[in-house]
């Protein structure tokens, strides 16, 4: 990030993980480092807790309510999705510095085997057997993935056609990859495709370091579903998690969270839902006069992104 380390004395850094991983992968799966290593997490961590100021996200909606300085090198630490090994292994790390987070979860993917359509795609393409795999994009396309290298270059373009397309088309593309592949998506081909299951959600609720948002219901990009369901969608999976939690959920982030991901009629409906905060994921830093639903926050690992401190 360009001139991350002047910037930081005096604007709030709001970090973004997806997973934090004790598996080896095997093939693909996880090529692009969606969920690091632990190692590399904890040594982040303790980074924050020597150097940084850590806060919660309603710490820093605190600050811009009183119109506070924000600490120096402030920190929030979040999470999306809601992938098991939040609480299994990045969890106590947090509770063993005392760091406090954010996990934003698609509740309908919660105690079940349901894969994210994104890890559906990698599993489809990793284990097929196939040296080539013929799909329709906007053209039909044979993509030859004989080789991992073949493979990750196939999966990079057809999540790439799927992010822009509309969940129906995203939808077809998927169900397409399954048959031409031959293989049935399974979170049993990897640890890290395993989600959350609603005690472990209630045991990090219960934390008074964490903070549980939402993230849809099952990570359709919200600008693209459409306008007859999608205040359906948004509220469903505020409901579910308020009904399983018991408690009002204020907080959500836009399922990846780039400008064309979300817009002005998605942050009327959540504003009207009672969600007070809702980031984004471009990237970039954080002021107290920064909008509530417009806040960057720093990609970790993910295609190469390096902790920012450490860059």
């Amino acid at each position: 990030m360009k001139n991350f380390h002047k910037r930081v004395d005096n604007e709030c850094t709001i970090l973004l993980y997806h997973g934090v991983t004790k598996e080896e992968s095997q093939g693909i799966e996880n090529h692009n480092l969606k969920h690091i290593k632990e190692i590399d997490f904890i040594k982040q961590m303790d980074y924050v807790k020597e150097e940084c100021n850590p806060i919660s996200i309603d710490d820093f909606i605190s600050y811009k309510k009183c119109k506070e300085s924000l600490p120096p090198k402030s920190v929030i630490v979040s999470f999306d999705d809601g992938f098991k090994n939040n609480y299994t292994v990045a969890s106590p790390v947090l509770i063993e510095r005392g760091i406090p987070a954010v996990f934003y979860i698609s509740s309908g993917v919660i105690n079940t085997d349901i894969m994210f359509w994104v890890d559906d795609l990698e599993d489809c393409i990793n284990r097929s057997k196939s040296k080539t795999l013929s799909v329709k994009l906007e053209n039909k396309i044979n993509f030859p993935i004989s080789n991992n290298i073949e493979k990750i270059r196939a999966l990079t373009e057809i999540k790439a056609y799927c992010k822009q397309s509309i969940v129906r088309e995203k939808d077809r593309v998927v169900r397409e990859v399954r048959m031409a592949t031959n293989i049935t998506p399974s979170v049993a081909s990897s640890k890290n495709y395993e989600k959350l299951n609603w005690d472990e959600v209630r045991d990090l609720h219960s934390n008074p370091l964490f903070t549980i948002g939402g993230h849809s219901l099952y990570h359709n990009i919200l600008s693209l579903i459409d306008d007859k369901i999608i205040e359906q969608e948004l509220r469903a999976s505020i409901d579910l998690l308020e009904i399983n939690l018991n408690s009002k959920i204020k907080h959500y982030s836009y399922p990846e969270g780039q400008t064309n991901h979300y817009n002005l009629r998605v942050i009327n409906i959540l504003k009207n839902l009672g969600i007070v905060c809702s980031p984004s994921a471009m990237p970039g830093l954080n002021t107290i006069q920064s909008d509530l639903f417009n806040l960057k926050r720093t990609m970790v690992g993910f295609d190469t992104n390096i902790f920012p401190f450490f860059g």
